[in-house]
């Protein structure tokens, strides 16, 4: 009999190498570190900015243009004169958020408006002199400049500028930054004080100015740098004493005297909390780390690169170094979540994604691919070694070592246990259905079937001789089985019709039981399908109609130990609670935090954390706070699609 996949992740294979494997340090909880350069397309290696937008994909400012990274491919962005809606100068000061999914450019002639969309320039601005400009995450800006403080007016489409308000522009890139609540705080120089401008609303339809300016003695002595990052912010006095200050919880915490740190390394880049430790960047010196647990004691992280900034990537614990003539840097963690098992470390021939993973009673592990067909690893915890791994398909089976590809592809889309034979079922292409059986240690077709249903996506065993099974293009479909001699035959069949405004609904990709008499199909098309057994009643629920979000084409299903049901979409997560006759959803997407908004798999550990598999990693979602932490391509997980 086969046991359910448990929180083990073996993961869904994309034949992506990670070539994450430099050491910065040799101590037990060393970084590792991957350099991304012109191997990967980036467009010049002095990087002077770095930027992560609302998607999770990373923006690099550099001498020749505007790099976007999303972790296998770079989209350079340039000036170029010949072209409408390209940038107005190729050196690239700052990047940062706008409204309505646009980035701000700040480039060496103006401030560029680009659309995350369009991926052109939508707007120019100029400022007369130097000028800074500031955003956060909703894209509430601000500009500080020689002319005064402007906020941008996002009904009008243009900057406003704050009457009778002036500050000292210099170092006004680090010295002043937006909170998520859309304030603006200036740290004036050579004092501890804070200004605070804020606005009404940054959509007014009008432009009459509605600005509220406050000064706060922030601390006793002057402060010479400010290092702002997701809400903490970490600043240095004219003693050379370092504090953290959390804004949320309005918390100072003194942590050292760097005086010993800058007369050795020189001029402070950047500082951002990493981990337990705080890590200092220094222009020409590299990175040093403060070791909590050592009373913040100086450590060495790699000397031998010069920095413009750091940024920590929150949703997955990387630090990003812009440096001046290697490229961006980035350093994680040297720890692992997961083991990983690449297809093409098997076999060079193959070559097809993972659909489906299973687990024996025996220790083995089953996998099935998209045209491959289906693997299996016994005792796989012990033993990873090519020549114990088989290959299966209707044509036969062959050692992995001496794979060669199938004449025709045998895609495997669901693994399901047995509870009524000594083996499990397999949904596949065409024919759709299939059964291994340990007892032969074989894989059989089952006799007989007609045409119809190919494509088998989910499976669910009523009986010893009832399978309902949902197809990607043919439907929903009860199928009457019997055995015969050793063998499991097809004898009938009755398919269901499913309509919603006039159409029929055939593609289904997940199904998931409920009790006894209750069966939930994903739609690829108008959400879900309530099928009750018992009275072949059906109801669809577009969830699209319930949220006026587009989320009803489903991917996956899954029913958490409280009862929630979790739908898995191409656009986010959708929740279902059911009180009495009345449905509750709450949806959870980019918005909320999640790095990428596709779902392909749903799986709720024994801690009732959720882990949610991505086109951009694997995603750890807490549903009591609604916070996540995203694995792509950090934390030893060497895939980046699941």
């Amino acid at each position: 009999m086969i046991n359910t996949m448990k929180i083990r992740l073996i993961l869904s294979f994309v034949l992506l190498i990670y070539s994450l494997v430099c050491q910065a340090d040799g101590g037990k909880d060393s970084y590792i570190f991957r350099k991304v350069d012109y191997q990967q397309g980036l467009s010049n290696s002095a990087v002077l900015c770095l930027f992560q937008d609302n998607t999770g994909l990373m923006w690099f400012g550099t001498y020749d243009g505007v790099n976007c990274y999303d972790g296998r491919n770079m989209e350079v962005f340039r000036s170029d004169f010949s072209a409408p809606k390209a940038l107005s100068n190729n050196v690239i000061h700052s990047i940062q958020q706008a409204d309505n999914n646009c980035l701000w450019i700040s480039t060496h002639l103006g401030i560029n408006r680009l659309s995350q969309d369009s991926r052109q320039v939508v707007g120019y601005y100029d400022f007369t002199d130097d000028y800074y400009l500031h955003s956060n995450s909703k894209g509430n800006t601000w500009v500080v400049s020689h002319g005064g403080i402007f906020y941008y007016n996002t009904s009008y489409k243009r900057f406003v500028q704050i009457k009778n308000l002036k500050v000292p522009v210099e170092d006004m890139d680090k010295r002043a930054f937006v909170t998520d609540d859309g304030v603006l705080w200036i740290f004036t120089q050579q004092t501890g004080e804070l200004l605070q401008v804020s606005q009404d609303a940054f959509d007014c339809d009008t432009l009459s100015i509605h600005s509220t300016v406050s000064s706060t003695d922030f601390h006793a002595k002057p402060i010479e740098d400010v290092f702002y990052q997701n809400g903490v912010l970490c600043f240095i006095d004219s003693e050379h004493d370092l504090y953290v200050y959390d804004i949320s919880r309005q918390s100072k915490i003194y942590i050292r005297n760097l005086s010993s740190l800058v007369q050795k390394n020189g001029t402070i880049a950047g500082i951002a909390l990493f981990y337990e430790d705080i890590i200092i960047g220094f222009r020409t010196n590299g990175l040093v780390r403060l070791r909590t647990s050592q009373k913040y004691k100086e450590e060495v992280v790699d000397r031998n690169v010069r920095i413009y900034s750091i940024y920590r990537d929150p949703h997955q614990n990387v630090l990003w170094v812009a440096s001046d003539g290697q490229g961006t840097i980035m350093y994680a963690k040297k720890y692992s979540i997961a083991t990983n098992l690449m297809l093409n470390q098997l076999s060079s021939n193959l070559s097809r994604q993972v659909r489906s993973v299973m687990t024996d009673d025996s220790g083995g592990l089953w996998f099935g691919t998209k045209g491959d067909g289906l693997l299996h690893i016994p005792d796989y915890r012990e033993n990873e070694e090519a020549s114990a791994v088989t290959v299966y398909s209707p044509e036969g089976k062959q050692n992995v070592v001496s794979y060669i590809r199938w004449n025709k592809e045998f895609p495997v889309y669901k693994l399901v246990q047995s509870r009524y034979m000594d083996g499990f079922w397999i949904g596949s292409g065409d024919p759709g259905l299939f059964y291994y059986s340990f007892e032969d240690k074989a894989l059989h077709s089952v006799e007989n079937l007609p045409a119809q249903p190919t494509e088998i996506h989910g499976i669910y065993e009523e009986n010893d001789s009832v399978l309902y099974v949902v197809t990607a293009g043919s439907g929903f479909h009860k199928l009457i089985l019997e055995k015969q001699a050793g063998t499991i035959r097809f004898k009938s069949q009755k398919s269901y019709h499913f309509f919603h405004g006039q159409r029929e609904i055939t593609m289904f990709y997940p199904m998931l039981p409920e009790g006894d008499s209750i069966l939930w199909l994903g739609s690829r098309e108008k959400g879900l399908v309530r099928f009750d057994k018992r009275t072949e009643e059906y109801k669809v629920i577009s969830l699209k109609e319930m949220l006026h979000k587009s989320v009803d084409d489903v991917l996956s299903l899954y029913r958490t130990k409280e009862g929630l049901l979790y739908v898995g979409t191409t656009s986010g997560l959708v929740c279902l609670n059911s009180n009495g006759k009345q449905m509750k959803a709450t949806y959870i997407g980019r918005e909320q935090g999640l790095l990428n908004d596709m779902i392909h798999g749903v799986l709720e550990d024994e801690n009732g954390l959720l882990w949610l598999g991505t086109n951009r990693g694997l995603i750890k979602y807490n549903p009591i706070n609604g916070s996540s932490h995203a694995y792509f391509y950090s934390a030893g997980v060497q895939i980046g699609e699941f």
